[in-house]
């Protein structure tokens, strides 16, 4: 990842490695990759991280590094200026040898977000013809068959068939090499967004299928290239997760894994916090810590604490550019859809509940499969925290082996921003689908009756089902209340009667409801030292409240302005309503 430097206005970012360089950007060197990668001695490697942190610009620098590649007069290109002062030059002759000795063949699957089988191999056929641009020497290549430079024409015009479509890796290396002389590199970024696209499909689409057929799909296009592969000098596959399981990988040679339980000798990917620190100097803003801290800390890779470098960076380029408080926000939260974390609150109670508890600091202890497949979120339900770790929005701590020898971990929510779009997933499924489903009948009728005891305990039974992540603020009750009579009754929020705007009119048969919400915030809990087990001082700043709330009643005249302008509503009832957390207490007010 990479920032401007001083001299250039910060105002965007890249994952081009050679745009850096050439701009003089701010670049956090990750260099160190090429020696641990090459000295690890794997053939094929398959690195999972969450989105957004630095794996497109590491295989960009990957390519920079290994690519061989010749100029418009012949000579091969020499990229080492793009490695001056970089770690990677220190790194000795065993890897320094490597450099610019491999053509390279790079291809994304990021845009393979389809919900067919056509749709997903016509872009496919797109990313493989755009990844072979470089390499259209190959139509006048002697050394090629008049057949292999047709067959490679097809790729470049995406006019393969879908056979010839799986089978073209193993092929362009074959071209490649009676070409060059010269073992190819592969690299394959977000190999897994098509298998994640097909199963949220299926979800949502029972019986469609389509998981299966993509999976078949890529697993046949890699294999041709990553198995037994004897032209291929080194595979890297990126995503956010290994998808062991779903025939990607089967028959290569033991492909090197790491994952974010990996343990390396340095953060490849994500910056760590002397990086953040030497960052934040560099652009004077080191007072600014504690709060780029809180937002977007708290990964843990292999031990080792680490920063969302996506989310870091804005925050950074907005706090360079003058933006203030508005700097930092989520970022990394908005760059996708978060229909996992939507799908386990809505359809998962006990999984909804373990978040909740995360939500408010605590930890779960839980199996990690290394070996996860998509499917197995249906089979397996527990499988959903190993997803959840490798794709952001956990940390694991405490990493060890239970007794059968697995992976097992405490698991928590790692920072602000990540809470941000739990938090929003948690408020969505509770107004959207607990409110909407919950039979408001008998709060209706207890309130046509003047039973306050029972229109209280309605309400209690609401808010403890409720999740305690919510802002328990006078909005949020007023906003339950609205959602709850919705179901029942027409609802009238905030609208002018009498000498005010009560907080709800509900108008049902031919009476009509006034109730004016007051609460006793956490935050007012906290500022009079009381405690949440203080019953009776807590019960007093309710009463308190409720004796508000009844003379805005009275004084703005509520009850006659309701049975006035509404020419259903021939008798009225009003109550004060005061809320403290997950209590309520209720008061009818009446007018003599």
């Amino acid at each position: 990842m990479s920032q401007v430097s001083k001299a250039i206005p910060f105002k965007s970012m890249s994952e081009s490695f050679t745009a850096l360089q050439d701009k003089g950007m701010y670049y956090v060197d990750k260099t160190g990759f090429i020696p641990y990668l090459i000295r690890k001695g794997d053939e094929i490697c398959v690195v999972t991280r969450p989105r957004r942190f630095g794996k497109t610009l590491m295989l960009r620098m990957l390519e920079t590094y290994f690519e061989y590649r010749l100029d418009e007069t012949g000579n091969p290109v020499d990229n080492r200026r793009y490695f001056d002062g970089l770690k990677v030059m220190n790194a000795g002759d065993d890897v320094l040898k490597e450099m610019g000795q491999y053509p390279v063949i790079s291809l994304s699957f990021k845009g393979m977000r389809n919900d067919s089988l056509e749709e997903m191999t016509d872009k496919l056929r797109i990313a493989l013809s755009l990844a072979c641009d470089k390499h259209a020497y190959l139509l006048k290549e002697l050394a090629l068959s008049d057949s292999d430079r047709e067959n490679f024409l097809k790729i470049l015009s995406t006019k393969e068939s879908q056979s010839e479509l799986e089978e073209a890796l193993g092929r362009l290396c074959d071209w490649i090499y009676k070409a060059t002389n010269r073992k190819t590199v592969i690299l394959i970024d977000e190999y897994d967004v098509p298998l994640q696209q097909a199963a949220i499909y299926d979800i949502h689409h029972p019986g469609a299928n389509l998981f299966e057929k993509i999976v078949k799909l890529v697993g046949n296009f890699i294999s041709s290239g990553f198995k037994s592969n004897s032209n291929l000098a080194y595979g890297i596959i990126v995503g956010c997760m290994r998808v062991a399981k779903e025939s990607i990988f089967t028959g290569m040679n033991n492909p090197g894994v790491i994952d974010v339980t990996t343990i390396l000798p340095d953060e490849y990917w994500g910056f760590t916090d002397a990086e953040v620190k030497q960052m934040m100097a560099y652009y004077d803003i080191e007072d600014k810590y504690p709060e780029i801290e809180r937002w977007y800390d708290g990964y843990n890779f292999g031990g080792r604490k680490v920063f969302n470098p996506w989310s870091l960076l804005n925050a950074i380029r907005g706090l360079v550019n003058g933006y203030g408080e508005d700097a930092i926000q989520p970022y990394w939260v908005l760059t996708s859809g978060n229909d996992i974390i939507d799908d386990v609150i809505e359809h998962n109670p006990q999984h909804r509940e373990i978040i909740e508890k995360m939500m408010n600091g605590k930890t779960a202890r839980v199996k990690i499969y290394k070996n996860l497949s998509y499917r197995d979120l249906k089979q397996n339900p527990d499988g959903i925290w190993s997803f959840l770790l490798y794709t952001g929005y956990l940390k694991a701590l405490n990493v060890s082996k239970d007794e059968d020898d697995l992976l097992e971990a405490e698991v928590t929510v790692p920072n602000t921003e990540v809470k941000t779009v739990i938090r929003s997933s948690l408020q969505n499924w509770w107004k959207n689908i607990k409110l909407r489903g919950w039979d408001a009948q008998k709060l209706l009728r207890a309130l046509f009756l003047g039973d306050v005891d029972n229109a209280e305990r309605e309400l209690r039974l609401v808010l403890c089902e409720s999740t305690s992540v919510f802002d328990y603020n006078e909005a949020f009750y007023h906003g339950m209340i609205v959602g709850l009579l919705g179901n029942v009754a027409t609802v009238r929020s905030n609208d002018e009667y009498g000498e005010g705007r009560p907080d709800v009119v509900a108008l049902a048969g031919d009476m009509g409801i006034v109730l004016e919400v007051k609460c006793v915030t956490p935050k007012a809990l906290k500022v009079a030292s009381i405690k949440d087990d203080d019953r009776a001082k807590i019960k007093s700043m309710m009463t308190t409240k409720l004796d508000e709330a009844e003379k805005q009643i009275r004084d703005n005249e509520y009850i006659e302005a309701v049975l006035e302008d509404e020419p259903i509503a021939r008798t009225a009832k009003a109550y004060a309503v005061c809320f403290c957390k997950k209590w309520c207490v209720m008061r009818e007010v009446c007018v003599d």
